[in-house]
């Protein structure tokens, strides 16, 4: 298995981009969120939404989902193909009704549904669901209050790698049970009560076996000067945990 990020960043993060991932194996691309800055940075990668084979949707904001209009379009009008879509099977109806159907109901005369531009599979929390080569799971987190989310766990190829997407820094054990590595959320800005992110001076105290697998992901643009600082840059390797860049390639 390899995996690319396509993008690192926050909501609002020109430079980084919206976080989002691409997997591959057994010949087959898995992207992890699709957010509007996700077309456009697949092309620096060398792909186009079209090389995609399916994606798994956490949550409906739209740093992570507002690039399933092009690609349904796309998909539908250009390509007459309909990609996999992941999704829990409770946020399903609203990505379409509450996100998607404003724009994407009315093609000319037809009327059209979420399944018209993809093959929608519903995910039950704790029941793998097998698309081959992968076999996915979701796990609830908490992000926005009294708002549905969730991450995942991804395994091909003798390789698992677990996103807890956008979440608190709950130090959930089951991101890190049986995984290689894990792609946590993390916060580089000032820490405050109402947020709804991780931030990294608490994932600091997630213990240390936690730390040496994890990832960061999902940050501002306003560590591109901390990244040039070498003491910020030993602060941070010295939790065990790493940072992710945009269109790195992690081979397993």
């Amino acid at each position: 298995m390899k995996l690319t990020w396509n993008g690192t960043g926050s909501a609002w993060s020109p430079y980084y981009g919206n976080s989002s991932a691409v997997l591959e194996a057994g010949g087959k691309r898995l992207l992890v969120d699709c957010g509007h800055t996700v077309p456009a940075r697949l092309q620096e990668m060398g792909l186009t939404l079209r090389d995609i084979d399916a994606v798994f949707i956490s949550h409906l904001h739209g740093d992570h989902v507002y690039g399933l209009e092009e690609w349904g379009f796309r998909s539908l009008l250009q390509w007459k193909i309909r990609p996999q879509l992941l999704i829990a099977a409770d946020l399903a109806d609203m990505l379409w009704q509450q996100v998607l159907a404003g724009t994407m109901a009315q093609v000319c005369d037809k009327t059209c549904r979420l399944t018209d531009y993809f093959q929608v599979t519903p995910m039950q929390i704790g029941k793998p669901v097998s698309l081959d080569p992968w076999t996915l799971t979701i796990h609830p987190v908490r992000h926005v209050p009294n708002a549905c989310a969730y991450g995942l766990k991804v395994a091909a190829e003798s390789t698992t790698l677990g996103f807890t997407c956008d979440t608190l820094a709950d130090g959930d054990p089951w991101f890190y049970q049986d995984t290689d590595q894990v792609f946590h959320d993390c916060s580089f800005a000032p820490y405050f009560p109402e947020t709804v992110h991780a931030h990294f001076e608490q994932l600091c105290r997630y213990p240390q076996e936690f730390r040496m697998k994890t990832y960061l992901v999902h940050y501002e643009d306003d560590i591109r000067a901390c990244r040039a600082d070498p003491r910020w840059q030993a602060e941070v390797s010295a939790t065990g945990m790493r940072l992710t860049v945009p269109f790195q390639t992690i081979p397993y």
